[in-house]
């Protein structure tokens, strides 16, 4: 019998679950007329449509008309930040944002930059938090939009977005939140949060996920030396642990989990391949020696409760490997 395959990658992305692909399937093949058309294919099609929008604005708090479906995470976040910029009221032409933010915005805002746009970039401190009295203090009376992210994708610390959100309010500017990462782990409303704009993608199980984050923690904290851990762990994602492992390349310890069957990612897996470091580890002021060493876990709806266990003594046997073998100095 072949080895199973431990999957814990789901903040990057997770397997579509069979319901999902059903319905997907139905949709494609049986209810595939143009929701704008008269007839009776195109009636389904937008009565299937009106659905969707109705059970997603339920899960969320908001109506039916707000909700703007999209192909990908990043596509929403590119929509709310060119949506607000290039919008015909737009008076103001300035971006606030966080150093610590998805890929989607950073880019979005490096193009603004260069396309006339004034762009303003908050540090976060050692856990990835961005000061509430920093955010104030950054509002201009051009200032157009606020983005700052519900939870981070590779950390899983959690913003303060409805104290965020009321201070832009006060001043007349949108706020927009990325909570891709959070749906599903965090409750998430509209309204408490008191957002204009949000990003969003398929929920997943907090509880059970959770559960299975906190003893792959324990197990490390107490079985090894020289490691960090990233991010609040009294205010984050249920599902994720990033740490840094001293004396240890990240990247070749995420090879040789692979090679034992199981999957992780270095820092952001948006990334992999660029032979960059973490943004968001740099942003937070993560030590060299941990920066080159992180590993992000972020377990999902296919993990089973005997993961965490699997996955710590592995991770442990290959650490101590790779450090007899060549250790990182710094």
């Amino acid at each position: 019998m072949s080895q199973r395959i431990i999957y814990c990658d789901h903040n990057s992305t997770t397997r579509t679950d069979p319901r999902v692909a059903d319905v997907m399937h139905q949709a494609a093949v049986e209810v595939f007329g143009n929701p704008s058309s008269g007839h009776r294919f195109g009636q389904q099609a937008r009565a299937l449509l009106d659905k969707s929008r109705s059970q997603i604005a339920a899960y969320i708090g908001a109506k039916p008309s707000e909700i703007i479906l999209t192909g990908t995470g990043s596509e929403s976040d590119n929509l709310a930040i060119f949506g607000s910029l290039y919008a015909p009221d737009a008076t103001g032409r300035h971006l606030l944002t966080v150093a610590t933010e998805h890929h989607a915005i950073t880019h979005s805002a490096d193009w603004a930059q260069r396309h006339g746009f004034e762009v303003t970039i908050l540090p976060v401190d050692s856990r990835g938090h961005v000061d509430p009295d920093d955010f104030a203090r950054a509002l201009t009376p051009t200032t157009r939009l606020a983005s700052v992210m519900l939870a981070n994708n590779e950390v899983g610390t959690i913003h303060p977005i409805a104290q965020l959100a009321t201070i832009a309010r006060e001043r007349g500017v949108l706020f927009h939140t990325d909570a891709v990462q959070a749906m599903g782990k965090i409750p998430v409303n509209v309204d408490d949060l008191k957002v204009d704009l949000l990003s969003l993608a398929a929920p997943q199980e907090a509880a059970r996920v959770g559960a299975m984050a906190k003893d792959l923690r324990y197990r490390l904290a107490h079985q090894l030396d020289d490691i960090e851990f990233f991010g609040d762990p009294d205010n984050c994602l249920p599902n994720t642990v990033g740490v840094g492992f001293g004396g240890v390349d990240g990247e070749s310890l995420a090879i040789a989990l692979d090679l034992k069957c199981i999957c992780v990612s270095t820092g952001s897996a948006c990334m992999t391949g660029a032979a960059m470091p973490s943004h968001v580890l740099q942003a937070m002021g993560v030590s060299e020696r941990y920066l080159r060493g992180s590993i992000r876990f972020s377990f999902g709806r296919e993990n089973v409760p005997t993961d965490s266990a699997a996955i710590a003594d592995t991770v442990i046997a290959e650490v101590q490997r790779l450090r007899k073998m060549s250790p990182v100095r710094v």
